[in-house]
């Protein structure tokens, strides 16, 4: 009997966890694959570009991901950023900077002779309601202090570069860049019935075992 009891305890011990499992962090937006061969944006040196992104619903975010061109042999090492309403010139950004250490991954080397990687920032957790929202990066610091380049993939994003929208100045297309936005969408309440169909469940599995442990 004790055995059957453990059993019956251990069962409802995992359909409670099952439903309590927190969602995993995912892409809430993407700005597209990156091009890596087209044209960069300067990310330091005075020069801040912001980007727009989209999130269809409340979300937290808990970091970004974007393609970075570095002289050959350099890499970037932290990056300030930013996240607000509306993009920022230069004068007063939207929300405070902050600055973050970089996780770099090396892709390979393009046709301009540049090197060119992933970056990763981690976010600390930013809840935000669902519309659009301006990614902003600057004050890029690299390994030999060099110019660093936000890769240049015309995707969907408005961009804008010290407040001035890049819609067509340097080639054609939105001249937005690579990046993605990661982190966790609020979760869904469960319907009333949904709960009443798990308790249910839950309430005959109980007797079932009960009648078991009397038998």
């Amino acid at each position: 009997m004790m055995k059957k009891a453990a059993l019956a305890v251990s069962f409802l011990t995992l359909v409670c966890a099952a439903a309590s499992v927190p969602a995993f962090a995912g892409t809430l937006y993407s700005n597209g694959a990156a091009n890596d061969q087209f044209n960069a944006l300067t990310i330091n040196y005075g020069y801040m570009v912001s980007d727009s992104f989209t999130l269809s619903q409340a979300s937290t975010i808990t970091g970004a991901n974007f393609d970075i061109w570095n002289y050959s042999g350099d890499s970037l090492t932290s990056v300030s950023w930013s996240i607000g309403t509306v993009q920022s010139t230069g004068a007063t950004p939207e929300t405070t900077d902050q600055t973050a250490n970089t996780t770099d991954g090396f892709d390979f080397t393009n046709g301009y002779g540049f090197d060119v990687y992933t970056d990763s920032i981690s976010i600390p957790s930013l809840t935000l309601g669902a519309g659009t929202y301006y990614f902003t990066l600057q004050n890029a610091a690299t390994v030999n202090d060099n110019p660093a380049y936000w890769d240049m993939n015309n995707g969907s994003s408005i961009a804008y570069q010290n407040g001035q929208n890049q819609n067509g100045v340097n080639e054609s297309g939105s001249n937005s860049e690579t990046f993605s936005i990661t982190g966790v969408p609020a979760a869904a309440t469960p319907e009333p019935s949904s709960f009443l169909l798990l308790g249910s469940g839950l309430a005959g599995f109980a007797g079932l075992i009960r009648r078991k442990l009397k038998g």
